[in-house]
């Protein structure tokens, strides 16, 4: 029988330390994010997967962090008879390589979210804040940068759906434009090279924020709980904001979304009357005007309203409903439907995202600030972002007259 990834992997635990089992984690998580971009990923098995991991790696960190408070107390003479010079000074190599922290340690992690809040940092988070930072200031933890991407994905699913890159700075992506075909070739004869074109789309970086405002009732939570509350609320509102611009970005200012992707006409578009109701015919229309090519990954996309209302009561010539539904999943034709309720009611689209060229440039961030004439905090999470349509043929559109 086959093994999945996740018990090969957790069963790596009862062999390793906890620090080297720590490694173990962050390097799964960092494959994992690899492998949700491919084909055929079993998404389920890896959300499984992710979850166990996290909880195992949170699990560790509380066991490190409450080693440390302890070991802090011993230091301040808090439990029993404090012992003078009670860690000795690395005097080797390899025991001041012991000491040195990086993103990824659990007592950096603990170290920066509490000087979010404005807590007091205890001796081994400072010194772990202290040797992670620089003079361009706190580097978000690695858990805590993946857990925000692994959020921000999980509510906005469209990210999954096209070609997105991680590089830093502007990219420049090459697609065709014009392309002429082969030609038989007369033995001997001269070869002349056509005039085949290449267009260019340029990726920059739009700064998407989301500013939180609490009480100083922060201070009293837990880590992990604090965490967990912060990832959660800032992930969801700048995911939202993604997915609008994929969808309805106007390219001024910010990504180029699908809705913008073409001028909507006879040749791209279907047109619903103002006062008709969508046919089959119509929806056998729009089919036929995305070109095969685009098949193997094309999907619609439309609101819940739009499937229910418009598409759910049609039926073809030997009475079949158009809509299918298996489990939790719908399909048109055999298309599958993607809902989204930030598309206007009674328009649709059929498109294959995948040729929508998007750019993470970087880690989202967070800082935090104290408001002193509220008497509560700021945390402010920005993530860069830019999206543009490579292949305008790739997305037709089903649209509603407006008059």
């Amino acid at each position: 029988m086959k093994k999945t990834h996740t018990r090969d992997f957790i069963g790596l635990q009862f062999f390793a330390e906890p620090a080297d089992r720590m490694t173990q984690i962050e390097q799964r998580l960092a494959a994992i994010r690899g492998e949700v971009e491919q084909e055929g990923a079993d998404l389920t098995a890896l959300n499984t997967e992710v979850n166990q991991l996290l909880e195992e790696r949170r699990q560790l960190t509380d066991s490190a962090e409450a080693r440390s408070a302890l070991l802090s107390k011993l230091g301040a003479g808090a439990i029993g008879t404090p012992v003078p010079a009670m860690t000795p000074t690395p005097s080797t190599p390899e025991q001041r390589q012991a000491n040195t922290y990086t993103a990824a340690s659990p007592e950096y992690r603990s170290a920066w979210l509490q000087r979010l809040r404005n807590v007091d940092l205890t001796e081994t988070e400072q010194r772990a804040f202290t040797t992670v930072t620089d003079s361009a200031g706190a580097v978000i933890p690695t858990d805590t940068a993946s857990s925000i991407f692994t959020k921000v994905k999980q509510y906005a699913p469209l990210l999954s759906k096209i070609n997105l890159l991680h590089v830093p700075g502007m990219v420049r992506f090459a697609v065709e434009k014009t392309v002429h075909d082969a030609e038989y070739h007369a033995e001997n004869a001269q070869i002349n090279p056509k005039d085949d074109k290449l267009e260019t789309i340029d990726l920059t970086a739009y700064e998407i924020t989301k500013l939180v405002q609490v009480s100083k009732s922060v201070k009293t939570m837990s880590i992990p709980a604090f965490e967990n509350w912060l990832v959660d609320m800032l992930a969801r509102k700048i995911a939202d904001k993604i997915s609008d611009t994929i969808l309805n970005g106007t390219g001024s200012s910010q990504g180029k979304g699908i809705e913008k992707a073409n001028t909507w006409a006879e040749e791209n578009s279907v047109e619903v009357a103002l006062s008709a109701s969508l046919t089959n015919a119509d929806v056998q229309k729009l089919i036929a005007l995305l070109p095969g090519g685009y098949d193997a990954r094309a999907e619609f996309l439309m609101s819940k309203k739009t499937l229910f209302m418009d598409f759910m009561p049609l039926q073809d010539k030997n009475k079949h409903d158009i809509v299918t539904v298996q489990g939790n999943s719908y399909y048109i034709y055999g298309y599958p439907v993607t809902l989204d309720e930030r598309i206007a009611d009674h328009e649709a689209y059929l498109a294959d995202l995948y040729t929508v060229i998007g750019n993470l440039p970087e880690d989202i961030t967070i800082t935090s600030g104290f408001d002193i004439d509220t008497n509560s905090f700021k945390f402010l999470g920005c993530a860069m972002f830019d999206c543009k349509p490579s292949m305008p043929d790739a997305i037709r559109k089903l649209r509603k007259a407006d008059s």
